[in-house]
């Protein structure tokens, strides 16, 4: 076994210039004074211009906010020894359009709020804003964070870096999109069904949801606990990097929860050890598309042959989506009553089911949901961390909501997506990282799932797993 990340590769044909460097390498640049904060934000402010606009991974582009961090960051390096340079200084990141950011358009990629300008940051954009790191836009989401694909009336869909015809998916698909074009280091978005993870497997990059409370959530969300905020990257060490800079308790969300010793950036560098693994091929008793499970499988037989112990079980607690749709459809429509014309047909349809649901549904699905987090931390139990794919489908056209079909059978709103949306109704940490392709070159990513409140241990293994699991 390794503890060595693989350092990610510039798709083909495009050279390693400072839009590709990970935080360590531009840290170490840096310190030895071989490139400024300003040339790195000018590169990645170039790169977003020429090819942004195939791409629309960004709904607003902070340029001048951009070049004034980085002025501020070159500053901080040049007075200072590196040590005691607070680690996201210089780093270049993006907020995803739901995060409300003081005097910085903040669309939701809603026709409602697509000329709002929020008066305050929310704790999560004033802990990176203070960070010292380089602030470059807001990244595309679907109307208020609805559905797994990123299209909105605001600014359109975001297209896969990997095939433009597809989606990057979603919500948070500009933010993956960023990070796998060379726009951004690292960036941020929330996850609610997978949100996070599911944008993170179509675009071949690394997305972590880690447990409720991790990063604290306001303003809240009528989808409660489910929803948690979460780190993209194009390494295990970055997205923890952006990890401990959001992490935290802050008054406003009683639910944060306090800093844990140690850092997540820091449990990437323990030395592996041999871990007790779960692989799920049909988590909830559903199976992905037969190239998908194929690639995870092989990847699990890479995990075994590396030295860890890893046991395949079938008989997993049972998908239950009908929680999920409780939840989701009652809690938009608390957000737009009445639902409404200028609303995405899509999430307007999905407010108009909640009718069919009353308050003492809403308490039963909560109540259910409880249950099901203590049978499914049961049966994850005896294990160090559950593996699965992360999508049960390769990415699908960048126009649609979601696939029609998974492995031949038909497909809803978000019902395709029980690998990711089971670890949301659930609250465990879970984390994407980059597999293998298929046949037609579109990135499959597999999923680790650790035990509540065990970020740490998770992000080590994933850390230690990134090399094994990875196909180039």
């Amino acid at each position: 076994m390794t503890a060595t990340e693989p350092t990610p590769t510039p798709p083909a044909g495009r050279d390693s210039e400072l839009t590709w460097q990970t935080s360590d390498e531009l840290r170490r640049l840096y310190a030895r004074r071989e490139v400024s904060p300003v040339e790195v934000a000018e590169a990645h402010l170039s790169r977003i211009e020429r090819l942004d606009p195939q791409v629309n991974a960004f709904v607003t582009v902070t340029a001048e906010r951009a070049l004034a961090d980085a002025r501020a960051a070159e500053r901080v390096w040049l007075s200072s020894e590196a040590a005691a340079v607070p680690p996201m200084t210089g780093i270049p990141f993006a907020l995803k359009d739901l995060v409300p950011t003081a005097g910085i358009r903040t669309t939701k990629g809603s026709d409602r709020f697509r000329d709002w300008i929020p008066e305050h940051n929310s704790p999560l954009a004033q802990r990176l804003l203070d960070s010292g790191g380089i602030m470059l836009g807001k990244t595309t989401t679907s109307e208020v964070g609805w559905k797994a694909a990123s299209g909105n009336r605001v600014n359109g869909p975001v297209r896969n870096p990997c095939s433009p015809e597809h989606t990057a998916g979603g919500s948070s698909g500009g933010a993956a999109a960023a990070v796998a074009a060379g726009f951004a280091t690292v960036t941020q978005g929330g996850d609610g069904a997978g949100s996070v993870r599911i944008p993170a497997a179509f675009c071949g990059v690394v997305g972590m949801k880690p447990s409720t409370g991790v990063i604290p959530y306001f303003p809240p969300t009528p989808l409660g606990s489910m929803v948690a905020n979460g780190t993209l990257a194009r390494t295990v060490a970055d997205a923890a990097l952006l990890l401990d800079t959001l992490s935290g308790p802050d008054y406003r969300d009683p639910t944060s929860l306090p800093v844990v010793a140690g850092g997540y950036r820091a449990a990437c560098d323990r030395a592996p050890r041999p871990l007790r693994i779960a692989y799920l091929p049909s988590p909830g008793g559903r199976m992905p598309e037969r190239d998908i499970g194929d690639a995870v499988a092989a990847a699990v037989r890479r995990m075994r042959h590396a030295g860890h112990r890893v046991e395949t079980l079938d008989d997993t607690p049972a998908d239950r989506f009908d929680l999920l749709h409780v939840i989701w459809t009652t809690g938009f429509a608390s957000l737009f009553p009445g639902g409404g014309d200028d609303l995405d047909p899509g999430l307007a349809a999905v407010i108009r089911d909640a009718d069919r649901f009353t308050g003492a549904d809403l308490a039963a699905a909560h109540l259910a949901r409880q249950h099901y987090k203590a049978a499914m931390s049961e049966f994850l139990a005896p294990y160090d961390l559950a593996v699965t794919a992360t999508t049960a489908v390769a990415a699908f056209g960048a126009d649609a909501d979601h696939p029609r079909t998974v492995a031949g059978v038909a497909a809803n709103y978000l019902d395709w997506a029980w690998p990711t949306y089971a670890f949301n109704l659930t609250e465990h940490p879970a984390i994407s990282l980059p597999c293998a392709t298929t046949g037609s070159g579109l990135p499959i990513g597999i999923q680790l799932v650790g035990h509540h409140h065990r970020d740490h241990d998770l992000l080590a293994a994933a850390s230690a797993l990134a090399e094994v699991v990875r196909v180039e």
